[in-house]
This record gives C-alpha cells, structure tokens and sequence, in this order.
C-alpha cells in the first residue's frame, strides 16, 4: 500500500505547491522523502526536524509547523522562552529592549536564556572533568545542545548515544524553572498558563497539553522568529523611538539579560569557548556533522574529549526560521559581545550543589531513545533483509532517483515493505526486467 501525504512532527508538505522537483529527496539525511506521482510524500516517522528540505525548496512546498497564534495573553497568562538568536535579528537594540518588545505584545514573562545557558556550561564542564577519572562516558562527548543531533543520532548512528553528554539542555533547564518557580503560583489561582518557545529552527513542534503526569499541565506552542517577527518589529521600534529607557519590572532575574553569554554561545563554537576544554571541537552544518558521526562510529577522534555540532550552518544563527542573514547575525552578536560583555553571575558553590544533586541530569538514557527511534522503523524480517539484497543486486545501484525513492536500497525497502512497486523504477522497465509485483 502506498503511503498517502503526510506532515511530520516539524515540518508540512503544501502539495499544491509541489512541482516535483525532488531537491527535497536529495538532501534528506534520513531518508524520510518519497515522490509519488510527481508530488512529495514524507514518511512521518523518519523526520528529525533538520530543516533541509524546507531550505532547498524552491517552490516553497515545504513550511513549518510552528505557527503565531493570534491571541497571545487574551485570556490566558504567556510565557515566552526565548532563544537568544532572537536579539541577533534586531542589531539596532540590545536584548533589553527585545525582551521589552515582546511584553508590549502581550507576554507577562519573557525569559532569557543566559542563566541556563551557564548552568549548562558548568555541568558540561563539571562531567567531562570527572569523566577523566571515571570513564562514565566514552570520548568524545557530544553536545545535547542541539536536537536535531540527538535526534539524528538516535535514529541513524544509535551506537553513539552513549557519546552523548547527560546533560540537560539550556532550553530543558529554562522551561523546566518556569515550571517550578512560575506556573504553579498561576495554576493555584486557576489561571491558564501557555508556554511559548520562539525558535530559530522547527525541532520543536505545537505539543498541545502535557501528558507527564510529574510536569505541569499548561500548553505549550512553537513560534518560529520568523512567525513572530513581523509582530514584533513595530514594538522594537516603539522601543527604539522612545524617550524613556528600556527597563520595566519583571519579577525575576531570569526574565532579564544582562551579558552576552547565551546570544555568543547561539555562534558556532560558541558553546565550546567558555567550557575551558582544551580538547574539543565545534562542527556546524549537517553535511558535515553526518561525516564526523561517521568518523567517531569507525572508532575515530577518540582523543576528543567534546565536540559541538549543529546541523545548521553558523550554528543556531543560521536556524531555518530566523530571518536576518546568517552572516550579518553573526556579526551583530561579535558587536553585542563587545559592548554587552560577557560574565559569570551564578555562584559556583550553588552550582556545584545542584550538580550533586542531581538537577543537571538528562531525563532521556540512551537505552531510552534507542528504544523510542527502534520503534520508528519498520521491523524486516531474515526473509525480508534477504529480498532486499536481491532487489539491491538486481537494480544495479543506479540511484537515479526516477523511482521517487533516494537510493536504490530505499527503493527496494519500500517495495519489500509494500509502499512500492517494482515496475516504478524506469531502469529495470526499459530493460524489461520486471517480471512482476516485486520482480
């Protein structure tokens, strides 16, 4: 049976739009693209969120999922996370008057990354230098900053995900005081409460209500930057044009930014350079990241201890959903640097506690997402496997792509599973070669 159109959990085909081009197919890393009778069909399943597809349409067949509500704090209490690659599309403001901006658009609490972002910094440090001695972890350690990377790994090189460092991530440990430290006191009062994540790229999509049970129950949306930012940029230049100084009341520390960490730490190599890791590396886009995952799956880079990656080139600035040019972003952080500085502002020995106990702790083992993605894909049997590998020897390993599928192997999967049909690849039909359903 032929699978029918469908969205992911990160991105959506308009089929109207399709014209068949099939650059979507190409650029793939998963494989999750199909074309079937000239327009795309996603298998939902294999989508990581990586946002090539929607780069390299030139149709503008692919969209993300994330969306700009209307009614942002009309009857309910908002709480904006906000990525730090956010201020880099407004180089005429610095963070302040961002944050600023966002409240005169309706949100009550609009929080930064910068605390979290040093958290993260500091338990990342604290577990590779013990990591020295007890070998918990096998080198080199790779970041969890980015979501795609976990995501691709998990699905496409599970023997890696011991590599992974058991850290939670900047955006996990930020959601995760808002709802110890914010929600509770609005869910007493019987107040709605809606966590909304502005992102620079689709990996997170609209989760609608919670279902753990441990976590508080308030919804939570996806915003892209570039969702949000025709909303805000008036607001930005009401600040701007002001005579009054950007500062207004927020109740906590959090809810402002007063150093550049977390913006710098959205560059490439960014993450790395207030680690204090002599041995480490930053890997952006995702060409490149699948071919150092490669090198460190044949047993390579062992004398790494840490490696940044981020699939998007220049790292988050370079985010699918961000509006301002990559480059000119980057330079606008290098300025903001400059003039906002940089610094430490929690206490190491606070730190220190909270590692011991436990708070930096990743909530997802690897055995866990090894189980998660192993369910994604279809399960083959020996019989299976072996029908591929003869379809495989008998296509010749053209991979034209004619077919709809990205590889010859691709193809004669599908065909074993019953998603395709043999006479569909053009090769064997002009050399009369099909004999039948599945040759």
């Amino acid at each position: 049976m032929k699978p029918e159109p469908q969205d992911s959990l990160y991105v959506r085909f308009h089929e109207e739009r399709c014209t068949g081009c099939a650059e979507c197919l190409k650029v793939c890393p998963t494989k999750a693209i199909r074309i079937r009778q000239q327009k795309s069909v996603r298998f939902v399943d294999q989508c990581i969120g990586c946002s090539a597809c929607l780069r390299v349409c030139p149709a503008a067949a692919v969209g993300s999922i994330t969306r700009m509500p209307e009614d942002i704090g009309r009857d309910h209490v908002a709480i904006a996370l906000v990525s730090p690659v956010l201020y880099a599309q407004f180089p005429r403001i610095m963070p302040g008057g961002v944050l600023m901006a966002l409240r005169q658009m309706g949100f009550h609490h609009t929080v930064d990354m910068s605390f979290f972002f040093e958290m993260f910094q500091y338990a990342a440090a604290e577990f590779i230098r013990r990591n020295r001695t007890t070998r918990e972890a096998p080198w080199p350690l790779i970041s969890p900053a980015c979501p795609v990377v976990v995501r691709l790994i998990a699905f496409q090189f599970p023997s890696l995900l011991p590599h992974i460092l058991p850290v939670l991530r900047p955006v996990a440990l930020m959601a995760r005081e808002v709802r110890e430290r914010v929600i509770p006191e609005y869910e007493s009062q019987k107040q709605d409460v809606v966590l909304y994540y502005i992102n620079p790229c689709p990996t997170k999509s609209t989760s609608g209500q919670t279902l753990d049970p441990h976590r508080s129950r308030c919804r939570e949306v996806a915003i892209g930057i570039n969702d949000i930012y025709p909303a805000l940029k008036p607001q930005v230049e009401k600040v701007l044009s002001s005579d009054n100084m950007p500062f207004s009341w927020t109740r906590f520390e959090f809810e402002t930014c007063s150093t550049a960490d977390a913006a710098f730490g959205a560059m490439s190599g960014g993450e790395i350079a207030r680690i204090e890791i002599e041995d480490s590396l930053a890997v952006h886009g995702l060409k490149e990241t699948v071919d150092y995952l490669n090198k460190i799956e044949m047993g390579l880079l062992k004398d790494i201890e840490y490696i940044e990656f981020r699939t998007c080139r220049e790292a988050c600035l370079g985010g699918a959903l961000a509006v301002v040019d990559k480059y000119i972003a980057k330079r606008h952080v290098q300025k903001m640097t400059t003039t906002f500085g940089m610094g430490r502002r929690l206490p190491q020995d606070a730190l220190l506690r909270q590692y011991e106990q436990g708070r930096f702790k990743i909530d997802k083992s690897p055995d866990v997402l090894r189980k998660f993605f192993s369910s994604c894909k279809p399960t083959l049997s020996l019989a299976d496997a072996e029908r591929i590998e003869q379809l495989v020897a008998n296509l010749g390993n053209h991979n034209c792509g004619a077919c709809g599928a990205p590889g010859c192997r691709v193809f004669a999967e599908d065909v074993v599973l019953g998603q395709a049909e043999l006479n569909e690849c053009i090769w064997l039909s002009v050399h009369g070669l099909v004999r039948g359903r599945t040759g």
